[in-house]
């Protein structure tokens, strides 16, 4: 499995803040009751200073998670199987990186993907 932190930052002329805004809309149905939504593709969790928004997918042999977080942390996640009959649940790493992700106290200001190469 492969994580990877970084910020997320918006690419001019790509999405605007409105377009960004009715992607993330409140549908009429409102919020269900495990707290969240669907807002065109992505799976929306109003939380306390913004909102959680993240995607998941799956292809034969693989299982993948993308998260953007309220404070605009982002994380990907992909692994090279599904779930399956061993009773592994890749939607487990869910909150083991909400979990490692409030644990740093200070990011780093630079990216520092390219060192590594990355």
């Amino acid at each position: 499995a492969l994580a990877k932190f970084t910020t997320l930052r918006d690419a001019a002329g790509v999405l605007t803040s409105a377009s960004i805004s009715k992607a993330f809309a409140k549908p009429s149905i409102g919020v269900n009751s495990d707290g969240w939504y669907y807002g065109l593709g992505w799976q929306v969790r109003p939380v306390t200073g913004g909102r959680n928004t993240w995607h998941t997918g799956s292809l034969a042999g693989t299982s993948t998670l993308m998260v953007r977080r309220y404070d605009g942390l982002s994380w990907v996640v992909l692994f090279d199987q599904r779930d399956d009959a061993s009773g592994l649940n890749y939607g487990d790493i869910d909150a083991l990186l909400h979990t490692a992700a409030n644990s740093v106290k200070s990011w780093p200001t630079t990216s520092l993907f390219s060192a590594y190469g990355l």
